[in-house]
């Protein structure tokens, strides 16, 4: 029996070892294997989502793992892959305009082969560019802010808002939260604008049904707390007949880079984050009544406003104050108009310093025309800290290559600069500077070497008419530099010299602006001047408001008479033929 058994045992190990020998021997072809043909689809077609925007689901099907993407930046992928039959999650935002709006979502298994479906998003109706939205700082985001008792906060009401609509915010300081478009920084923080909407703040902060603004007693606080390159950025498209309108708003505590903090693309628009740092606008047009831009800084320019990029700037009634630039070579510390178009009525830019040029409005372009106008307005106390660096120019003005300004009825005064204290022009062959000044005065402006008044630099030009420039101070040429052939003179005064219609010296009358000309206070309207006397030969050597008239035709569009034909504190010139920009009383 034993030795059965062993037979056996030997013979089950032969046949084992024979069928391993002959499994290890065998040939597999590879040649032989197929791969799965990709069969995959985008279930249901294209799709149409509404205005709103939110979250959406697209189903696949597909033998194979798949992937996707989109080629819309409003739309944003949250499943973007699947091993088999799956599903993609995309979100989309609202779509702000009244035009719909298409992108794409794109699958793929293989390189060499895509599906695509067509998101078509639904435009904004006219009627739904009409909502209020309400904000107080105590405001509740889960609110629909359609009321006082009903508040958000600033930072969701900007996302809800469409254009056209209209924001009302209580008293109180905010703060922005999101970034910019595009932004990747910590300093791209900001209150972005991004459609033609009306913000208006001063309401008290127990805001009811009914309440109106008053800002004065109840300020709303825009404050980047100085750690955002800019407190607003306006990016609102050009659309016919609107803009953005702010009213009652303080824009504070933005504090814009330095030269190597970068720039965005934003709808073509190339955004300095070293430019701009209370408000930095590219391209948009935009209303301000009532508004203080105040206390921002700059690592490198335009620590105030910056606009470029052909922007549209109306202020009224509105103060630029106590902005400045921060480092050495800073320009531009109150205003930096760019290839834009700026227009103040009634407004103060006062006590802004840079420590390089144009302290207070600074107009420049590379290529086009830069265009300024300046009404009633108040140009004081601006500096450009000319002690380390005496070349500096425009305490209060410098008007650079391309710029076109105009500047009715308003005061320059004690302005600083190393030229040029008060107002300075600069151009260059091909690229000359125009401004025309009419009925102003620019008075006790400084230079620490010459022209504390006006300079006008080779490749300008200055037509001044009805105006005085006196009583500045400067080591040489005192009032007022030329070059050859820049300046053209009518009705005026310069230092102590009267001249007449024709620019020539009126014989026999001098002028003492120490005695002639007041101190720098309230004579009436909104901003500061400085009172001519009614003793001074000035009060009756002037132009009557028939020139005046006449002389507004020689615009286009024509000079408001409602400007030419009053002083800066608003009182009538009829029957006056004072020089300046306050007739005497």
């Amino acid at each position: 029996m034993k030795q059965i058994n062993i037979t056996f045992y030997r013979l089950l190990l032969f046949l084992l070892t024979v069928g391993m020998v002959s499994a290890c021997s065998e040939k597999i072809d590879m040649g032989s294997f197929v791969p799965e043909t990709p069969e995959y689809s985008i279930e249901g077609g294209d799709i149409t989502i509404p205005k709103e925007g939110g979250e959406f689901t697209v189903n696949v099907k597909s033998n194979l793992p798949w992937r996707a993407k989109s080629n819309a930046s409003w739309i944003t992928l949250v499943e973007e892959s699947g091993l088999g039959d799956g599903k993609i999650t995309f979100t989309a935002s609202r779509n702000r305009s009244v035009d719909p709006r298409e992108g794409e979502l794109i699958v793929w298994v293989t390189s060499d082969g895509e599906k695509r479906v067509k998101v078509v998003q639904l435009p904004s109706e006219p009627s739904d560019l009409v909502n209020h939205y309400y904000v107080k700082v105590t405001g509740n985001d889960s609110n629909d802010g359609l009321s006082w008792e009903n508040p958000i906060t600033l930072v969701a009401a900007l996302d809800r808002v469409a254009p056209g609509d209209i924001v009302h915010i209580a008293e109180g300081t905010y703060v922005p939260v999101n970034r910019v478009t595009n932004g990747n920084a910590d300093g791209d923080v900001t209150f972005e604008i991004h459609s033609n909407i009306t913000l208006i703040g001063g309401y008290p902060s127990d805001a009811k049904e009914g309440d109106q603004p008053d800002p004065e007693n109840h300020p709303t606080i825009l404050s980047g707390n100085h750690q955002v390159f800019h407190t607003m950025v306006v990016t609102a498209p050009v659309e016919e007949g609107k803009s953005v309108v702010l009213r009652n708003l303080v824009i504070t505590g933005g504090s814009a880079g330095n030269s190597s903090a970068g720039t965005l693309n934003i709808s073509g628009h190339i955004f300095r984050r070293s430019y701009g740092g209370g408000m930095n606008v590219g391209g948009s047009h935009v209303e301000m009544y009532n508004c203080k831009v105040t206390g921002n800084e700059s690592g490198q320019h335009a620590a105030g406003i910056y606009m470029f990029d052909g922007a549209v700037m109306k202020l009224v009634d509105c103060d630029i104050t106590e902005n400045k630039g921060v480092l050495d070579g800073s320009n531009g510390g109150g205003i930096f108009n760019e290839s834009s178009t700026l227009y103040m009525t009634n407004c103060s830019v006062m006590n802004n310093t840079v420590w390089g040029v144009g302290a207070g409005v600074y107009t420049y372009s590379a290529n086009t025309n830069t265009y300024l106008y300046l009404y009633n307005c108040t140009v004081s106390g601006n500096s450009t800290n000319a002690g380390p660096n005496t070349n500096r120019r425009g305490g209060g003005l410098y008007a650079r290559e391309f710029t076109r300004g105009l500047i009715v009825n308003s005061t320059f005064h004690g302005n600083e600069s190393g030229n040029g204290g008060g107002i300075s022009l600069y151009g260059a062959a091909g690229k000359t500077s125009e401004v025309t000044l009419i009925s102003s005065t620019v008075t006790d402006n400084y230079a620490i070497n010459k022209a504390a008044g006006v300079e006008t630099l080779a490749n300008t030009t200055l037509k001044a008419y009805n105006s005085i420039v006196a009583g500045n101070r400067a080591v040489t040429n005192a009032d007022m530099e030329s070059a050859a052939n820049t300046a053209s003179l009518s009705y005026m005064v310069v230092g102590s010299q009267l001249r007449d219609g024709s620019g020539a010296a009126v014989s026999g009358v001098t002028f003492d602006a120490a005695t002639m000309l007041g101190a720098l206070t309230d004579n009436g309207g909104r901003t500061p001047t400085v009172m001519l006397s009614a003793s001074s030969p000035a009060a009756t050597m002037g132009m009557d408001v028939d020139e005046l008239r006449q002389l507004s035709l020689d615009f286009n569009p024509p000079i408001d008479l409602d400007i030419i034909l009053k002083d800066q504190t608003g009182v009538s010139r009829e029957g006056k033929k004072a020089m300046g920009a306050v007739v005497p009383r």
